[in-house]
């Protein structure tokens, strides 16, 4: 059997490639946390991903198209605007609750408050920096 030149593997082959690379690193991650060898899975989470993200830069032709980018950007707005409404709903009822005397907020929750609320600051300056440098 003789092997395949690279210029012979279509774009959908390395894009496959680099999407079993990530799978295979949150596998080996899962189970490294499941059979309590973390700082294993950890380490083939971080290889796994480097080689997912060196794979389509390494390949001799276009591994992503426009048609990718958009469908990127579509679930990116999905997800944040998931993220903010869904925050801003729980995070003001809990708020109310509080002050109707129902509720206390522990630590914990508190924290997760303040970095949803520090990611909007953050992608809000970004935002607004990429808008003026447009």
């Amino acid at each position: 059997m003789t092997a395949l030149p690279t210029s012979e593997f279509s774009s959908r082959t390395y894009r496959r490639a680099s999407n079993a690379s990530y799978v295979v690193g949150i596998a080996a991650l899962l189970l490294g946390l499941a059979v309590g060898e973390a700082l294993i899975g950890t380490v083939v989470y971080v290889a796994a991903f480097a080689v997912g993200v060196t794979i389509p830069r390494a390949s001799p032709q276009p591994v992503y198209d426009e048609r990718d980018e958009a469908l990127a950007a579509r679930t990116s707005d999905l997800v944040l605007t998931a993220i903010g409404f869904g925050g801003f709903a729980v995070f003001v009822s809990l708020w109310t609750l509080e002050l109707l005397g129902r509720f206390t907020w522990s630590s914990e929750l508190l924290s997760v408050f303040w970095a949803w609320c520090a990611f909007w600051l953050l992608w809000g300056g970004t935002y607004t920096y990429v808008r003026f440098r447009a």
